[in-house]
């Protein structure tokens, strides 16, 4: 394949063997969570929630799937929410027909 460089064309040659990918693509990344709330000391309305309990490929993920999510308010306050363990019953909406 020829490229045209500032010295007139360049000539690329394929690689000798496929690079490698590094094996911790996700390392230092996170996946945002779809997720709006006010904070609860300035009432600022929040978004731009993250976790790292999924994929951690900077994708949008809808807060019911994350254990852990968190967000910094501009003004200061650090607001984590924690899924409760699984089978709390507060995990649970009753009806009664």
């Amino acid at each position: 394949m020829a490229a045209e460089g500032s010295d007139g064309p360049a000539t690329l040659e394929p690689f000798a063997q496929e690079p490698q990918l590094p094996s911790k693509l996700n390392q230092g990344l996170f996946d945002w969570v779809d997720f709006k709330c006010s904070c609860p000391d300035c009432g600022r309305l929040l978004s731009g929630f993250r976790t790292r309990d999924l994929c951690n490929t900077l994708d949008t993920v809808d807060y019911r799937i994350a254990h852990h999510f968190y967000a910094e308010c501009e003004c200061g306050a650090w607001i984590d929410f924690i899924r409760k363990p699984a089978g709390s019953i507060e995990d649970f909406d009753m009806r009664v027909e």
